[in-house]
């Protein structure tokens, strides 16, 4: 009776009077309505503790960061906490470093920073390294390849401010010259990697200023460094921890350069002098009788080697995992027999260009134990012996995963064919050009002849 004196109850739960509801019910309800309850409960930001939101946050990348920092005021905190900054790779933001970008990195980052990369930001000059070097102390990861703009005026950078670094790459710097190098051996002692490719300016000058103060020096690479030679070469035997050299194109380096080198430096995984041109099988020789920890030689357009320099290099050289051969046009089916024997690691070899290679070859090295059981990869475009029995050879090698055979032109569409129906786990390089299409014969339209030609 109470209620119906007062009014009637809509399906909503909301008293009606008179057939009106109550504007101030309506107004009770809403105001009920707990601000707290709009926020699910069960939304990340309102369960998970700092910490581990920090965490979390350590793993994405500077978009992934600057997407969540937008999400609240709480995650932008934390998403631009310098401690995720440990990490930054620029690269994908190459064309739009500005100052006011490098200043805004280098004050987020502060001390946190680790591992820079600012691959092919061509834009980046001096100023902005210096800074980077003076806000963060304790990089130790510092990419700069293709930093077109760097120049020697970066050297005080190196010299004051980047004391903890031990990866290095100022490869196509392509300003960089022998007072960085002399900046790098005084600023840099705990240096462990540095690439210098295509720093066409630097020479044994430089060379020989690192070897004095980077000895803990463990991978340099100087490819197409052409200005370096015998004597910058010589100069490295003071890194006795110097465990892979890339001397690739580097022209003015002879047998007593790599002698020397070998003699020097016992610790030698991976050596590569491709290119250059002037080596003899003297260079195999000391290679073979000094380095017997070497795993990767690559050796590739050097034409003065021959069979005898490889004999003596697999017989000391046991642990060779990869060579490059590439143009090693003097070499003959006894380098293979050789390496069969002396070679039971070996994974990848390529023997692209060299023309006296044949069948005979390739069967004693795929019927060797690293044929059979470790190469992985066999590169043979334009051995123009190879045959089709050299198919039978190859299948046998039960780990193989890529064979070459471009321009062999005794391999015939039909071996190709056999080859990957007996081994479908086997990619296949190779190229045949298309058919050439049939003369027809007869054609009224073709034959036609003009009245002079009659004539004639």
């Amino acid at each position: 009776m109470e209620l119906a004196s007062a009014g009637r109850q809509d399906s909503n739960g909301v008293v009606v009077q008179n057939g009106q509801s109550t504007n101030n019910n309506i107004k009770k309800l809403q105001n009920g309505v707990s601000k707290k309850s709009l926020v699910p409960e069960n939304f990340i930001h309102t369960k998970l503790p700092d910490a581990l939101i920090l965490k979390i946050f350590w793993y994405l990348d500077i978009i992934s960061l600057c997407r969540c920092a937008k999400v609240s005021n709480k995650w932008k905190g934390l998403a631009l906490d310098g401690s995720n900054w440990s990490h930054v790779d620029l690269f994908e933001f190459q064309t739009d470093i500005t100052p006011y970008v490098v200043s805004s990195i280098t004050s987020r980052c502060g001390p946190f920073l680790r591992n820079l990369s600012l691959k092919g930001c061509k834009s980046i000059e001096d100023k902005a390294i210096l800074a980077f070097s003076t806000h963060c102390h304790y990089i130790e990861v510092l990419n700069l390849n293709g930093c077109t703009n760097i120049s020697p005026r970066c050297d005080t950078a190196f010299e004051s401010y980047f004391g903890n670094l031990r990866w290095l790459d100022l490869s196509s710097c392509v300003l960089v010259d022998d007072s960085v190098c002399l900046a790098i051996s005084v600023g840099c002692p705990k240096l462990q990697h540095l690439d210098l490719s295509w720093c066409a300016l630097v020479t044994n000058t430089g060379t020989l200023s690192l070897a004095r103060g980077c000895h803990n020096l463990q991978h340099l690479l100087l490819r197409y460094c052409k200005l370096i030679g015998d004597t910058g070469v010589k100069g490295l035997t003071d890194c006795k921890n110097l465990s892979l050299l890339s001397l690739m194109n580097c022209e003015e380096v002879t047998d007593s350069g790599i002698v020397h080198l070998t003699k020097g430096c016992k610790e030698l995984r991976c050596l590569s002098v491709s290119g250059c041109t002037q080596l003899t099988d003297l260079t195999l020789t000391e290679i073979g009788n000094n380095c017997p920890n070497l795993r990767t030689l690559e050796l590739a357009k050097l034409v003065y080697l021959s069979d005898r320099g490889f004999k003596n290099l697999v017989k000391g050289c046991n642990s060779l995992e990869k060579m490059d051969l590439e143009e090693c046009q003097s070499i003959t089916d006894s380098s293979l027999i050789h390496m069969s024997i002396h070679c039971p690691s070996l994974q990848s070899l390529t023997l692209s260009n060299c023309e006296r290679i044949s069948d005979e070859g390739l069967r004693y090295l795929c019927s060797s134990f690293a044929g059979q059981t470790q190469l992985r990869e066999l590169e043979l475009d334009n051995c123009k012996l190879i045959t089709d029995v050299s198919i039978d050879h190859i299948i046998q090698c039960r780990s193989l995963t890529r064979v070459d055979l471009y321009d062999c032109m005794h391999v015939s569409r039909g071996g190709i064919k056999h080859l990957k129906i007996r081994r479908p786990d086997i990619t296949v390089h190779a190229y045949f050009p298309p058919d050439t299409p049939p003369v027809v014969q007869n054609d009224p339209v073709h034959n036609r002849v003009c009245r002079c030609c009659a004539l004639l």
